[in-house]
């Protein structure tokens, strides 16, 4: 399915990428990347602008990707010297006292929007019910921060809890909860998932596919999913992430776009109010920021088989 230039939006934000240095990767900051290949590079803004300007997406939201404050100020260095970037989601660790007033202090800061411990490589599933945890959800709360969960279906039903016990929270599910991408398989997601959608103030990030499945994947394995999300979720409470560099292995930022275009397309998604909620308004409420208006692509986007 092809789409013309004018069905476009005139608005697009990426709500999840990173960047990184191949000086931070090779002194060991990201213990989840692999110990060769392109990751393993830089990775920084100069290397995802042209990708941008292709795909008329005006802003984004630059995602931490190492356990460390250390690199969430380097991100915070970052959005300041970058005009796309509108915002960063931090670390921080949020089971200790101490943690209320790092938040604090970080908050300072205009480009700190969110903070996402990594809560799928933590041993215990039900960390972010933890009593410590909770106060510092609270605290992100009252600074006015948000908070983004990287979680996998065993960990929904302990993030359903902590969001329960703080309900104003705004929180944003990240890649879906990485299910497995086989429906016979998803069962506990999808009800976990229809649980956490009944709570007005959690959000989706439609992103992190590729990765899950890797080489050999199918719009075909994507499309239920989609539909599933906007079916629950609604466009005003689902959002466009790239997850780049990190899908960059598997597919370009420009087809990584064009099949997100294809697949929300297929889910239903035509009417121009709903366009532009998934592709910047949704974003943007959640986050606080504007992405610019940026010239619409010339090229039309090709539906991609694999």
């Amino acid at each position: 399915m092809t789409h013309p230039p004018e069905a476009l939006p005139g608005r697009r934000l990426d709500a999840h990428h990173h960047l990184w240095s191949a000086a931070r990767v090779e002194r060991g900051d990201y213990h989840w990347m692999p110990t060769d290949g392109p990751l393993r590079g830089d990775h920084l803004p100069e290397h995802l602008a042209p990708a941008l300007e292709a795909t008329g997406v005006g802003g984004t939201i630059v995602v931490q990707a190492a356990p460390s404050v250390e690199e969430t100020r380097f991100l915070l260095e970052l959005a300041h010297a970058t005009d796309f970037v509108l915002g960063v989601t931090g670390w921080v660790a949020l089971d200790r006292p101490e943690d209320a007033e790092l938040l604090a202090e970080l908050a300072a800061d205009e480009y700190l929007r969110a903070v996402r411990p990594m809560i799928h490589d933590l041993p215990d599933p039900n960390w972010v019910t933890r009593p410590q945890v909770h106060a510092n959800l609270e605290r992100l709360h009252e600074l006015g921060l948000r908070f983004e969960a990287l979680t996998r279906t065993e960990h929904l039903p302990a993030v359903d809890a902590a969001l329960a016990a703080v309900p104003e929270l705004p929180a944003v599910i990240n890649h879906l909860s990485k299910p497995t991408y086989r429906p016979d398989a998803d069962d506990q997601w999808r009800q976990w998932m229809l649980r956490l959608a009944e709570r007005p103030h959690t959000w989706c990030k439609f992103s992190g596919m590729l990765t899950e499945v890797g080489p050999g994947w199918s719009p075909a394995q994507f499309q239920p999913y989609a539909d599933f999300l906007f079916e629950t979720f609604g466009a005003d409470r689902v959002m466009f992430g790239s997850d780049w560099p990190v899908s960059s292995h598997l597919l370009a930022y420009t087809d990584v776009v064009a099949l997100t275009d294809q697949l929300v397309t297929e889910a239903g998604l035509s009417a121009p109010a709903e366009v532009d909620a998934f592709w910047a308004h949704t974003a943007e409420r959640f986050y606080g920021v504007r992405a610019p208006a940026t010239a619409t692509p010339t090229r039309s986007h090709q539906p991609l088989s694999s």
